[in-house]
């Protein structure tokens, strides 16, 4: 049972939508405490203040022009474990600085390896399995629309500044450090800095949209129609929760972990090893403590005992790890998946349709809308993707994902079968057989050159500029993400807006195509089936000609029998010709 593509037995120990209730309520924190400290000392300009009142900017369009606070330099440089002013900046930074004692940094350099190892049907996943398919949350797209980040015209640079972090956690085995210095404007390694200061971002966006739901609306606020709407709150925490709350923390990980290994990689034909597991969540466990998710959570559920004193039904408490293991990990998003996904909104389709709108046709992959359409169907599943109000693909664009499918697993499974070698083979490199030099191999040295062309690719991408996960996307009143492509066809390269886009030949979507993943996929469709065509002539082939010498014995055989036959015949009429 799923919504998404990706069947699943539910079992006593997953968890209903009643059992994760609680955690929309509980959130970090901390770290609105340490921002609360910040504003006090002074140090946060007025867009990062919780004053609602401060300047807004219009859905869509650029973020504030302003130099973004950098919190985690404020945190480095007055944290002080002896003031009685700003308690919660010292315990934020021991919290952070601590190395908790389940982490292993071989085991996450080998986690940090296996997303390079799959990373073309990983990056696939990751954009169109859990980030497009998570958007059919109604709870979760509410905080999101109210950010303005995801309309069409900036989604991509939302979408840029995500994998931005991707690609620093998984930058190699140093990047997970931390700053035990202090002090140091370039202390600890890029994937902990850049986590820090991501956690700020949600406390910011989550201070910003619970002081805009106490406050009331001014009598002189438009929306961008220029109409005074209807008085009402700006958020609803009981419907919706508090913004970025434990299960969405612990949903956001789970999409860039769980997700990925029993979803997204699977629909693709990928199957990881169970180290390649335990290492992929060792990765994201260690990320998720950073970024403020519990490591343990606990879960009142109801007891099968009925209370002996007739107070009603007894209840017990139950401890989760939610990326502690893969079985517990497995369970966690599988009952999310069904509690959150199950009743996408207005909102989610809007948001949906507005990533793909916005990734359709731009480089440096170029594909058209039906080929991103398809990747979604196949990895979401119709029923979703119907309800995120996704136009269903042409066939043809189906086809090309299966043969992009293919070619990950040819290409996958061939670095998979070289790492395992390097694994189990002994190359004497270690004397206690441990095959020492396999870490390097399988981590950073291996896959240097790839993190260095993605990330050069994506920051070009982006303005040529690195994400400082500033608060840009600053919520307002009159602030709410829509819908903006209107009668308008596919975009091509931004001319001719608002016009029927010409239908072009074969020849044309092969030049406009050429290099991108659609022509890759067309590609591979078209080796696929030259190479599965030879095969079956070459079957046909020896077929027939094995058969040909049973068939000459047979037909010999046959016409000496006819001839056998006939002689016999022959002879019984002559000796009734010569009778008496």
């Amino acid at each position: 049972m799923s919504p998404s593509n990706n069947p699943f037995d539910w079992t006593p120990s997953h968890l209903t939508s009643t059992d994760l209730h609680p955690l929309t309520l509980c959130y970090d924190k901390l770290t609105n405490d340490c921002l609360d400290e910040l504003d006090k000392l002074g140090l946060t300009s007025s867009s990062s203040s919780s004053n609602p009142s401060s300047p807004s900017q219009n859905d869509n369009q650029c973020p504030l022009h302003h130099q973004p606070d950098d919190f985690l330099h404020l945190l480095q440089t007055h944290h002080h474990p002896s003031s009685s002013s700003s308690p919660s900046l010292s315990t934020l930074w021991t919290h952070l600085t601590t190395i908790p004692p389940w982490v292993s940094y071989p085991s996450i350099a080998r986690g940090q390896a296996v997303f390079y190892r799959y990373a073309g049907p990983a990056i696939t996943s990751l954009t169109f399995h859990s980030l497009l398919g998570g958007m059919a949350s109604a709870r979760v797209v509410e905080t999101l629309a109210r950010t303005g980040g995801f309309g069409t015209r900036v989604a991509r640079r939302r979408l840029l500044e995500t994998f931005q972090h991707i690609l620093d956690v998984t930058e190699g085995g140093g990047s997970m450090m931390p700053d035990a210095a202090g002090g140091d404007h370039d202390g600890g390694g890029r994937g902990w800095r850049s986590t820090v200061r991501v956690r700020f971002l949600h406390g910011m966006v989550r201070r910003r949209i619970m002081s805009l739901g106490l406050s009331r609306r001014g009598e002189n606020d438009r929306d961008r129609d220029g109409k005074r709407p209807e008085r009402r709150g700006y958020w609803d925490t009981q419907k919706w929760g508090v913004p970025i709350n434990d299960l969405d923390s612990i949903a956001t990980i789970a999409s860039f972990s769980s997700a990925l290994i029993w979803m997204g990689l699977p629909r693709q034909g990928i199957f990881l090893t169970s180290q390649e597991i335990e290492d992929y969540l060792a990765l994201w466990r260690y990320v998720a403590y950073l970024i403020g998710v519990p490591d343990t959570i606990t879960i009142t559920i109801p007891s099968s005992e009925s209370s002996s004193s007739g107070g009603g039904q007894k209840t017990k408490r139950r401890k989760i790890t939610p990326f502690g293991s893969a079985q517990e990990a497995k369970m966690v998003m599988e009952s999310i998946v069904l509690a959150e996904l199950s009743h996408p909104s207005e909102t989610s389709a809007v948001l949906a349709n507005n990533i793909i709108a916005s990734l359709a046709n731009q480089p440096p992959l170029r594909s058209s809308e039906s080929f991103l359409r398809a990747q979604a169907y196949w990895l979401n599943g119709g029923s979703l993707c119907e309800g995120l109000k996704i136009p269903r693909p042409p066939v043809w664009h189906t086809v090309l994902v299966i043969s992009q499918c293919l070619f990950f697993m040819v290409f996958c499974y061939s670095r998979q079968a070289h790492y395992l070698l390097l694994k189990w083979v002994p190359w004497g490199n270690d004397k206690n057989g441990d095959n020492a030099g396999v870490e390097a191999a399988g981590g950073h040295e291996r896959y240097k050159r790839v993190r260095r062309w993605m990330r050069n690719v994506v920051v070009e991408m982006a303005g040529g500029k690195e994400a400082g996960f500033g608060f840009e996307w600053v919520p307002e009143w009159g602030k709410y993400t829509g819908s903006e492509r209107g009668d308008e066809e596919e975009r091509g390269d931004g001319k001719g807006k608002g016009k029927r886009r010409k239908k072009k030949g074969w020849g044309g979507w092969i030049a406009s195509r050429n290099g991108g993943s659609e022509f890759r996929s067309l590609k591979a469709f078209l080796v696929a089936s030259t190479v599965v065509g030879c095969l079956v002539c070459i079957g046909v082939r020896g077929l027939l000609l094995g058969m040909m010498p049973l068939f000459c014995r047979s037909l010999k055989t046959f016409g000496l029998a006819y001839c056998w036959v006939l002689q016999i015949i022959g002879n019984q009429r002559r000796c009734q010709g010569s009778g008496p």
